[in-house]
């Protein structure tokens, strides 16, 4: 046994255990997630604890660079939107200049998954509370991408979100058959949200692209480091595209 790895390191918020779950489930082999957590006051689902994040990512990127990672990844979808519409890459680029490390948002990684997709009109389901939902479908407008239908589970803290099992996450989808025959793509919100073991059977039911916020924070840093996706089975988004198709970079 010996430490000879390649290495992505992963900033993920306090109550966050989803992420650790769901990413080393799907890394090729010879490459590793690292976490270190960033920190907030309370649980609650609310612009201003979420932002508030943004205080703690410099000491907790430091210390994730300490561990050889190669890419670091700011691992939260509504953290990473919430300071406004054409912002969301701006924590990432706080991140190279401590570090020197390229950095991405969950934010950065869903605009760049989608649009690998090629998708215009989504179906999208997020956990959070009503006001904080809008915000998500007005960022996507923002970047171009029309949000045409939408659920949420209306969750008011990470435990009740980090409570909701996958298969929960999928039938609420699979509920919203006949707006999604209007989309070209499936978008399931937050990084708290269990989605992964999910992507690829809604795919085959619905014959539409399906993703998440973990999968595209995942995808996105594998394909900076030019990782192999052949048989990482989290849909589209990871099959096999022509050369510079999809740089994440």
């Amino acid at each position: 046994m010996n430490n000879q790895t390649r290495r992505i390191g992963v900033l993920i918020p306090p109550g966050n255990v989803t992420v650790e779950q769901e990413f080393p489930a799907y890394l090729p082999a010879g490459y590793r997630a690292h976490f270190n957590r960033l920190y907030r006051a309370s649980v609650s689902v609310d612009k201003d604890g979420l932002l508030s994040m943004i205080r703690s990512s410099e000491q907790a990127s430091r210390g994730l660079a300490q561990a050889d990672c190669e890419v670091i990844l700011y691992a939260c979808t509504s953290g990473t939107f919430l300071s406004g519409p054409g912002r969301e890459d701006e924590i990432g680029e706080m991140i190279r200049g401590w570090t020197g490390l390229p950095g991405y948002t969950t934010s950065t990684a869903v605009i760049r998954g989608l649009r690998a997709l090629g998708a215009k009109r989504i179906f999208m389901l997020t956990p959070y509370t009503d006001d904080i939902h809008a915000q998500e479908i007005d960022f996507l407008a923002h970047r171009g991408i029309e949000v045409a239908g939408h659920d949420t589970f209306r969750c008011t803290d990470t435990v009740q979100i980090r409570d909701i099992s996958s298969e929960q996450v999928a039938e609420r989808v699979l509920s919203h058959r006949a707006q999604i025959k209007g989309c070209d793509a499936v978008f399931i919100s937050c990084t708290n949200l269990l989605t992964m073991d999910q992507i690829a059977a809604l795919e085959r039911e619905l014959g539409v692209p399906v993703t998440s916020s973990n999968a595209c924070t995942l995808w996105i840093a594998l394909q900076h480091l030019q990782a192999p996706l052949e048989g990482i089975p989290l849909g589209r988004l990871f099959a096999p595209a022509p050369a510079g198709a999809r740089a994440a970079a």
